[in-house]
């Protein structure tokens, strides 16, 4: 079990979701303040579904779309703390595939938002925070996103 002070390799799940980017910005600041390597996967499936081009109107699956936004947009709030994250796009279940990478990688922590793209619950854990909260042997943080006053619940 590692502790703060060994923390060498974070992995995090990003998909472009905003509780991806925040869980990615977090990433990004504690490797820059660890100085540890920091690992951002994204898992390809179901919900990888983009037009390739803005003209086309129908949407397939486009994994090189998938892997531009990886490279791009969904690792960038780590890279503003100034860290590079490795990228590691694979096909599969989100929790499986980082599952498996994190131990790949030796992941000494694995971050994670709340909820992904595919989650409609907005109060609810998602499931691959779920799943991977029940299989990881690694410490998992979960990273909530920003709630509004309009998002409390009742």
């Amino acid at each position: 079990m590692s502790t703060i002070n060994t923390v060498r390799t974070i992995l995090v799940g990003v998909d472009g979701s905003h509780e991806s980017d925040r869980a990615a910005t977090l990433a990004g600041e504690l490797a820059a303040a660890l100085g540890a390597v920091l690992v951002a996967a994204h898992a390809t499936g179901l919900l990888d579904v983009w037009p390739d081009h803005p003209e086309t109107h129908g949407a397939r699956n486009s994994h090189s779309h998938v892997e531009l936004m990886l490279r791009g947009t969904w690792t960038d709030p780590a890279r503003q703390s100034g860290v590079e994250p490795r990228l590691i796009l694979r096909d599969g279940p989100p929790s499986l595939v980082l599952t498996a990478v994190a131990d790949e990688v030796d992941a000494d922590l694995i971050i994670v938002g709340t909820r992904g793209v595919g989650s409609s619950d907005p109060f609810g854990l998602g499931s691959t925070a779920a799943k991977l909260a029940q299989r990881s042997t690694r410490p998992i943080l979960i990273v909530p996103g920003a709630r509004t006053r309009s998002d409390e619940p009742e």
